[in-house]
């Protein structure tokens, strides 16, 4: 019983920290004790104990499984550790407000929300809470980039693939690993191989030992031989800004020719990863219209009919009819007006001067390839100078160009022949490329005959087409 000889309240403990690097929950269980002992100091008892380990509460998007859980269960009394642990914005303080009960926190003192005074101390106090998580989110941001600039790593995070706790020490079985995995693309082989190569050796990604996840994902691989930190180069948001102070594991020759090989349009599939080469324009593609369904299509046969449908057979579109509709989509998108302005305004955007820097060489290397065939017409120079000097030259260009490709974010265009020549050859494009321009032009639903004949159903009745939109 309590002193005064009422009931006994059963209180609800709430602990969380934002980053948990370890994974062994160290921080929570040290905030769980105290407020233990908090809990016997007050005469209360403690009912359940929430938890959300590694979580932010001021991330967008971000949902708190057992805070929910506990708003949900009607706690008699809350007690944290601090008040930020618990709120850090107002949407979640107006949630506990709702609640109408008081909160116990053992750094912060008591916030009684059961009256009109309490909850104006406890909004002001948040208020003041968020402005400070966004005054420390913003000079993080500057620290970053300035670390960024002189070439120092980002400690913060889980530490890379090749490089120990420091990021900048190298580990000597991982970092050999990466060499031979570039070697290895760079002779042909596959990405599959490589993963294969790296889990028989068990080395293990640092980010599987905090996730859990077994043996290296295609991704994984991909990310890390594609990586510019793994090159010497120290990136921000994704753009190269400096020379890192990190010793580097791959030459830059290497890492670009891998960088060239792993996003040349021959490997572009353009659409989700089905295990093996999408044979079909749709496959991985397409989504299913039925309603609950949320599967890709795949290409099959239907009493002799090539169509596609979902692994549950929802739906049974001809081939010739959806593959027909998709590309004249596509190319209708892509003569649009304002589809390709748009992206590439928002692309020259994005790539800032780094970007601009690439397109000028880019632009010079081609100019120079036309002025060595010009040479040679002349009789200026030998065949064997320009060849010589077109396949420097051409090199060179390709490796500016899978950069650019690569920091894009858009399909393969050719370019020189540009937007026309992508139109004008669809028919005899490579199918990884069409399948490219497909995906990310539009939206394709394909929808299920309710019961009809498939020769009674129209076009629009196989299918449905969306545009994407430009900012997406």
């Amino acid at each position: 019983m309590r002193s005064n000889g009422g009931p006994v309240i059963r209180a609800d403990i709430y602990v969380r920290i934002s980053q948990d690097l370890t994974g062994e929950e160290q921080g929570v269980a040290r905030q769980e004790e105290s407020c233990r002992q908090l809990a016997a100091d007050l005469g209360m008892e403690v009912r359940h104990v929430w938890t959300d380990n590694d979580l932010s509460a001021t991330k967008k998007n971000v949902v708190r499984p057992d805070f929910e859980a506990m708003l949900a269960s009607k706690p008699e009394a809350i007690i944290c550790w601090h008040t930020d642990r618990l709120i850090r914005v107002t949407k979640d303080l107006e949630k506990v407000i709702e609640l109408g009960v008081n909160v116990h926190a053992v750094m912060a003192g008591h916030l009684d929300l059961s009256t009109p005074a309490g909850r104006a101390v406890a909004r002001t106090v948040t208020a003041w809470a968020t402005y400070e998580g966004e005054q420390k989110a913003e000079r993080q941001k500057l620290a970053n980039q300035q670390a960024a600039q002189q070439g120092r790593p980002y400690t913060a995070g889980i530490r890379p693939f090749g490089y120990g706790d420091d990021h900048m020490t190298l580990i000597a079985d991982e970092a050999a690993a990466i060499v031979e995995g570039a070697q290895m693309i760079l002779a042909g082989e596959s990405l599959t191989a490589v993963a294969r190569k790296w889990d028989e050796a068990k080395l293990q990604s640092p980010r599987s030992k905090v996730t859990g996840a077994k043996g290296w994902t295609l991704r994984g691989v991909k990310k890390v031989l594609t990586s510019p930190r793994y090159a010497g180069m120290s990136t921000y948001y994704g753009e190269v800004i400096g020379e890192a102070q990190w010793p580097p594991i791959l030459d830059p020759e290497v890492h670009y020719s891998v960088l060239a090989i792993l996003n040349s349009p021959e490997r572009f599939s353009g659409g989700k990863r089905t295990g093996r080469t999408p044979g079909t324009l749709l496959a991985g593609i397409g989504g299913c219209g039925y309603d609950g369904c949320t599967d890709t299509v795949n290409g099959r046969g239907y009493r002799g009919v090539p169509v596609y449908g979902c692994k549950d057979t929802h739906t049974r579109t001809p081939r010739s009819i959806a593959d027909d509709r998709a590309s004249k989509a596509t190319l209708a998108r892509l003569m649009f007006p304002d589809f390709l302005g748009q992206i590439l305004e928002t692309q020259n955007a994005q790539e800032g001067q780094s970007g601009a820097q690439l397109q000028s060489q880019a632009k010079e290397l081609r100019e120079r390839l036309d002025g060595l065939a010009m040479a040679y017409a002349e009789g200026a120079i030998s065949l064997s100078q320009m060849t010589a000097g077109s396949q420097a030259i051409q090199k060179k260009l390709e490796t500016i160009e899978s950069e650019l490709v690569s920091t894009a974010g858009i399909p393969p265009l050719d370019p020189v022949k540009g937007v026309a020549g992508l139109i004008e050859g669809w028919p005899t494009l490579p199918l990884p490329t069409r399948r490219a321009w497909v995906d990310f032009c539009c939206i394709v639903t394909l929808n299920p005959a309710k019961g009809r004949h498939l020769t009674s159903m129209s076009v629009d009745d196989h299918i449905t087409i969306e545009w994407r939109d430009v900012s997406d």
